[in-house]
């Protein structure tokens, strides 16, 4: 039987309530640790967390890119105000999708319980005690609108998990200021513990960030209910399942396998978390997980690009696990980054909760990770780097084994900033089942900076499933050569053998003399129509256009692009969109062109900063 399955049912017989009178939940996060001082915490850091709390108190909460979102009072927890809907108090498992637009992350992300955290963050900066009694009113509503496994907001164990693990910060920083608050999330600690027991999302063909998250949360349930039998259990399963995931979840090389830059900083977050919770408790982490964990965060610094941010490459749903700081961009991995460097110096080292609620974003973590050129070849990720150009290139497969649940038909393509400026973009994710039709939009081909033959898709969609790409493309690597004044990577994928006549594309990227040279090649027989293009950053825009030279500029910085090779391609600019984080969506340009072509075909373009290397 496996681990998971022994797990369930041994919980199942031990007593759901054997807690002793008094002890509601054993404190384990801040045991030897203190969050800072109030004269450490920024005028700006603590202007955010009272502006999220005193939004709360009005039943206003901060929703991944849409921003404030007025949930009424009392808060309709059910709801996406959004769109205007809501769903009904049903059995979790009856929920489903709601006709329109109504967008199911809304009411999770209102229910991961981010605002606690602010509430009581608010009260220890000021001693009100307006914010202490408005947390333990609103999660009072809460628990009364969401019964045990009743509604949208029991709908996956994943989002169990992360509101748990918000459950248990929040009663550790409220402490002995309320004991009404700190019980009533003891309660909510078991009843979520006992839920994600019993809807663990698990399958041995595929486990992912789901899994990770539900594990995470039973870390922290059962560390803060420790005192109990089943408290014990679930630590006992999460601690296990927690580091046999991270040596699944992330490759040898570091990189997350979701092929997903946004999934790869979410994940890695889950594990700092569940981490820091196990040495808070004084359990062994075996090494090799310690060693993988430091190589996920040396990814996540690798991929961070000069302007302190992610790129978007692949899904990008702006969630965060705890919310310790009030604002924090979920695309900026700085603070995770230096938590996650405290955490891996030993247990004398300070963590997490010091570390994430006082420094300020954009810290020179990622900068004094970051090794310059660097290669992921498991993974198919590629950083080229010089004076002046920064280029990311996503050489990869759909991911998840075969799954491509959070991949975009991105294959061969790259994201360019000049300067520190972002010059081509990946347009990110904007929504998921909100409008499926717009989240296919953003998964396409045509969306990304690489090449679409005759109007196909790299990796076939499959009609009704938004999470699902078919494994086509088989990318694969042929040459690097990252050292000296040349760097220089070369791969291929197979994502047109499906046609009559198949295609191979084949693209080099060099960089050399300040300039960066993206080079296609298309090896077939027959006759075909592709279209290239060249999605531009919010901010870029085209100053000048001929028939051969093409002029970008973002902010202060400008950059010729040039074909040098291959038969004549215009590039025009056409309508695009970006989005910045889930929920927003705002309009770009796309740089396209299209060329008919018979047999094989090859073309090159030179983007160079200033024009040089024309």
């Amino acid at each position: 039987m496996q681990a998971w399955s022994r797990a369930r049912h041994r919980a199942r017989r031990l007593p759901p309530a054997p807690d002793r009178p008094g002890r509601g939940i054993t404190p384990f996060l801040l045991r030897d640790q203190r969050l800072p001082a109030l004269q450490a915490v920024s005028p700006a850091q603590r202007e955010a967390c009272l502006e999220e709390a005193r939004a709360a108190l009005d039943g206003r909460f901060h929703i991944l890119s849409f921003g404030l979102v007025p949930f009424g009072v009392p808060v309709r927890w059910q709801a996406d105000p959004v769109a205007g809907a809501e769903w009904p108090r049903v059995h979790h498992r009856a929920i489903g999708p709601l006709p329109g637009r109504a967008d199911i992350k809304v009411p999770w992300e209102a229910s991961r319980l981010h605002w606690l955290l602010a509430l009581v963050r608010a009260a220890r900066y000021t001693d009100d005690p307006a914010f202490i009694e408005g947390a333990r009113e609103l999660l009072g509503g809460w628990a009364a609108a969401n019964p045990p496994g009743t509604g949208v907001n029991w709908a996956n164990a994943m989002e169990a998990g992360v509101r748990a693990v918000n459950l248990a910060w929040a009663a550790e920083i409220c402490g002995d200021r309320d004991p009404r608050l700190v019980e009533l999330a003891a309660v909510l600690l078991r009843q979520h513990g006992w839920h994600i027991v019993e809807n663990l999302e698990y399958s041995p063909r595929l486990t992912s960030n789901h899994y990770l998250a539900d594990v995470v949360g039973l870390v922290h349930a059962g560390a803060a209910l420790r005192h109990t039998g089943v408290g014990r259990a679930w630590l006992r399963f999460g601690a296990t399942s927690l580091q046999r995931e991270v040596l699944k979840q992330f490759r040898p090389d570091g990189m997350n396998f979701e092929s997903s830059t946004g999934y790869h900083r979410l994940s890695t977050e889950l594990v700092l978390f569940g981490l820091f919770a196990l040495r808070q408790v004084g359990w062994t982490v075996r090494s090799e997980v310690l060693d993988r964990f430091g190589r996920a965060l040396d990814g996540l610094a690798a991929i961070t690009s000069p302007d302190g941010r992610i790129p978007a490459v692949g899904d990008e749903d702006s969630g965060v696990v705890v919310n310790l700081a009030s604002g924090r961009e979920p695309r900026d991995p700085s603070l995770l980054l230096e938590a996650g460097d405290r955490l891996l110096g030993g247990p004398g080292s300070t963590a997490a909760p010091t570390v994430v609620a006082s420094s300020p974003p954009g810290s020179d973590a990622a900068r004094a990770r970051r090794r310059g050129p660097c290669a992921f070849p498991l993974s198919g990720i590629y950083v080229l780097e010089d004076a002046d150009l920064w280029c990311l290139l996503d050489c990869g497969g759909v991911g998840q084994r075969g799954n491509g649940g959070h991949a975009h038909n991105d294959t061969l393509s790259f994201v360019l900033f000049a300067r520190g400026r972002e010059i081509v973009t990946d347009p990110g994710t904007y929504t998921y089942t909100g409008d499926p039709a717009a989240r296919d939009d953003f998964r396409r081909t045509r969306a990304h900076s690489t090449v679409e033959i005759d109007g196909k898709e790299i990796n076939r969609f499959v009609d009704g499933r938004l999470f699902t790409l078919v494994d086509e493309d088989r990318p694969a690597c042929e040459a690097v050569e990252l050292g000296g004044g040349r760097q220089r990577v070369t791969a291929r994928h197979h994502g047109y053998s499906k046609l009559a006549d198949p295609v191979v594309h084949r693209r080099t990227w060099e960089l050399s003399g300040g300039a960066l040279t993206v080079r296609d090649h298309l090896e077939c027989r027959g006759e075909h129509q592709a279209v290239v293009t060249f999605p531009l950053a919010e901010g870029a825009r085209v100053v000048g256009a001929d028939p051969s030279r093409t002029r970008l500029r973002a902010a202060d910085v400008e950059i010729a692009v040039v074909q040098i090779d291959g038969p004549a391609l215009r590039l025009r600019p056409e309508p695009g969109a970006v989005s910045p984080g889930y929920g927003s969506c705002r309009p770009t340009v796309d740089l396209r062109a299209r060329l008919g072509f018979h047999g094989p075909v090859t073309w090159a373009f030179r983007f160079s900063v200033g024009g040089v290397g024309r």
